[in-house]
């Protein structure tokens, strides 16, 4: 396995959080500098984790939580604290941060229930598209990947996963990247795409590319939104307004194929519930409670089929 400090992911006590995260990006083969990213909130977040002090031997334990570290002292304590509430809206986890509980949105342990077990992650380099704050990729490693390269276009979603790694010290980096529109370098062994493909304006375009990043006798993990029929949502799905197609099952085996891919089987198909996805302190805004017709759960507050996920794996030979 490549250690976390060949990758340049381990900083040392004289190194900010802004040149370890420049350099995390940089070794891993990604030229990109925090002072060209444009996003107006970037500043302030800096700002935060720049006070934040480098904790040594932190131990990372990985079950439905991801915990990483311990209680630390009161005046740390308290600046990680306001990092991770200034981060805020956290829409995966759960996470324990040096004694914080971060309650997301997502229960995100019952999705890796339902695929993780379902391919073998040992010595597998992986791809995690839309990773978010990268709790797959957590995952994964513990489940015996030996690297994780998330890719994410939302700037807060990379900031959350730069906060973890910086005390968590995995081979797992997070760049700021629009896959599809920017090059993402080499191939990987797995390939996962969760509740990405929907958003997608081209879906054939985001599988194409899913597939040129795939490994030969690699595999990709496809997790989308399913109805029994195609359909096309007017204006908004579930209060979402970037949703452009929510496919059948059978779509998604012909996109796959249609991309090359091999053998797409079904893993799972399961309706969302409250229990998997919520409001919380660290997510308050509106969740699957507010998208769904109070008198009738069955449906969304536009009418359309309450949301029912499926996960597919296929092969490219």
């Amino acid at each position: 396995m490549v250690s976390s400090i060949e990758l340049g992911l381990v900083p040392s006590t004289s190194v900010t959080f802004n040149e370890w995260l420049e350099n995390s990006w940089h070794d891993a083969g990604y030229s990109i500098e925090l002072s060209a990213i444009r996003d107006g909130h970037l500043p302030n977040w800096l700002e935060s984790l720049n006070r934040l002090p480098f904790l040594k031997d932190i131990e990372t334990q990985v079950h439905d939580t991801v915990a990483i570290g311990d209680t630390t002292s009161v005046d740390a304590y308290e600046l990680l604290s306001q990092s991770i509430r200034l981060l805020k809206p956290w829409r995966k986890g759960p996470f324990r941060l040096c004694g914080h509980f971060i309650d997301a949105e997502w229960r995100c342990d019952f999705k890796w229930r339902r695929f993780g077990d379902r391919l073998d992650w040992r010595n597998k380099t992986v791809l995690d598209v839309g990773c978010g704050n990268g709790y797959f990729g957590f995952q994964a490693l513990n489940a015996g990947a030996i690297s994780v390269l998330g890719v994410e276009s939302f700037m807060l979603y990379v900031m959350q996963a730069a906060l973890l790694n910086w005390y968590a010290q995995t081979p797992h980096v997070v760049v700021p990247l629009r896959f599809g529109e920017e090059a993402v370098n080499g191939l990987f062994d797995v390939v996962l795409s969760m509740g990405v493909i929907y958003h997608q304006r081209d879906s054939d375009s985001h599988l194409n590319a899913l597939f040129r990043h795939c490994r030969p006798s690699g595999q990709v993990v496809l997790e989308s939104i399913i109805a029994d029929e195609d359909f096309v949502p007017e204006d908004r799905y579930a209060g979402m307004r970037n949703v452009y197609l929510i496919p059948s099952i059978k779509t998604l085996k012909n996109k796959l194929e249609q991309a090359g891919f091999k053998d797409p089987q079904l893993i799972d198909v399961s309706a969302t519930a409250n229990e998997e996805q919520q409001k919380t302190r660290y997510m308050p805004f509106h969740s699957l409670a507010d998208a769904l017709d109070p008198q009738d759960q069955t449906t969304t507050i536009e009418g359309y089929p309450a949301p029912k996920r499926a996960i597919l794996m296929a092969f490219r030979t």
